[in-house]
C-alpha cells in the first residue's frame, strides 16, 4: 500500500489496457483474419504466439488463421458473440519498447497461460510504445472468457507489475483517484475531430443527473484520501507522516468536479474553502480536499 501511495503521489506513469474492436470482433474468422492482418501489418510485423513461436510473413500468418479456424474449438465464418479479444496495452511515449514487449509476453503467459490460444504484436511506428493482443475467448476446456471491469482493472495492476520488474515505473489506478475528471476522446473520436467532423454523444453537454452522479463519486474519492491521510498522520514511523503531508498537497491541487448547489453558493460568496485538516510531522497544516458541509 505504501508503494502504491508513493508512485501515485509522484505521478508514476499509468499503463492502458483496454479492450479494441468490441464490435468486428464478434462476427466470426474473417473479422479475426482481417485484425489479425493488421496487428501484424500483413506479415510485416512478427507475431508471437503463448508458446514463445514467432509468426512471420504472409504465408505464416495464413496458417496461423486457419490454425484458430480448425484446431482446437474452432472459429466459425460467422457468429453472433465474440470469439476473439482484441486488447490494446500501451505507455506513454519515452518508455522503452523492448521492456513493454517483455511485459506484455509475462503478462499474457500470467493470465491467458492455461492453454488458452493467443498472439502478440508490438507497433513501434508511433509514439506511444503499444503492443495488440489477441486471445481466443474458449479456453482449452471450452470455457469462455468474459472480462468485467473488475478484471480490467487486474489486467492494468498486472501488466503494471510486469513492467516494473522490467525496470520500468509503471502505475495502474483510476482516473478519478488521480483527480482526474475530465473526459478524453477515444482514437476514432480524434480521427474524426481531426477531419472537421465532431460526432454528437461528444458533442452532448452533461446532465443534472450526470453532473450530481460525478460530484458524488469525487466525494467518495476526497472521502478515501483524506480517511488514508489522517491514519498516515497518526503513525509513528516519520515516512508515513511525511506521505500524509504530501497526500493532503496532492489532494489539494486536484481540481473540485461542482454540483449546482456549489455553483450558485460560489457566485454568491465566493469560491469555497478548503477544509485543512492534516497537520504533518513538522507542524504543517494542510488541505485535503473539500469539506462536504460547505
Amino acid at each position: 500500500m505504501r508503494a502504491q501511495l508513493a508512485r501515485t503521489l509522484k505521478r508514476t506513469p499509468e499503463v492502458m489496457v483496454k479492450i479494441t474492436n468490441k464490435a468486428s470482433s464478434a462476427q466470426g474468422i474473417g473479422a479475426v483474419r482481417r485484425h489479425l492482418r493488421y496487428i501484424s501489418r500483413n506479415g510485416q510485423v512478427d507475431l508471437e504466439d503463448q508458446n514463445g513461436d514467432k509468426i512471420s510473413g504472409v504465408d505464416a500468418l495464413r496458417d496461423l488463421t486457419k490454425t484458430w479456424q480448425f484446431g482446437g474449438w474452432g472459429i466459425p465464418d460467422t457468429s453472433t458473440r465474440r470469439e476473439v479479444f482484441n486488447i490494446l496495452l500501451s505507455m506513454p511515449p519515452g518508455t522503452n519498447r523492448q521492456a513493454v514487449r517483455d511485459a506484455t509476453r509475462d503478462f499474457a503467459a500470467l493470465e491467458f497461460g492455461d492453454g488458452r490460444a493467443y498472439v502478440f504484436a508490438a507497433h513501434d511506428d508511433e509514439a506511444h510504445p503499444h503492443v495488440h493482443l489477441s486471445v481466443q475467448v474458449r479456453g482449452s476446456d471450452g470455457r469462455r472468457l468474459n472480462p468485467r471491469h473488475k478484471d480490467l482493472q487486474r489486467w492494468r495492476e498486472y501488466f503494471a507489475e510486469q513492467l516494473r520488474a522490467h525496470g520500468v515505473e509503471a502505475n495502474a489506478t483510476s482516473r478519478r483517484t488521480r483527480g482526474v475528471t475530465q473526459r478524453y476522446p477515444k482514437p476514432a473520436v480524434v480521427h474524426m475531430m481531426e477531419r472537421g467532423e465532431m460526432p454528437a454523444f461528444w458533442r452532448a453537454v452533461p446532465t443534472d443527473a450526470q453532473r450530481e452522479t460525478g460530484w458524488v463519486a469525487q466525494g467518495g474519492v476526497f472521502a478515501a484520501w483524506r480517511a488514508m491521510a489522517f491514519a498516515m498522520a497518526g503513525s509513528s514511523a516519520r515516512e508515513d507522516r511525511e506521505l500524509a503531508v504530501d497526500m493532503a498537497y496532492f489532494v489539494g491541487a486536484m481540481p473540485v468536479q461542482r454540483d449546482r448547489a456549489a455553483a450558485r453558493r460560489e457566485r454568491i460568496t465566493g469560491p469555497a474553502r478548503l477544509d485543512p485538516t492534516v497537520r504533518g510531522s513538522d507542524g504543517r497544516s494542510t488541505d485535503v480536499g473539500p469539506d462536504p458541509a460547505r
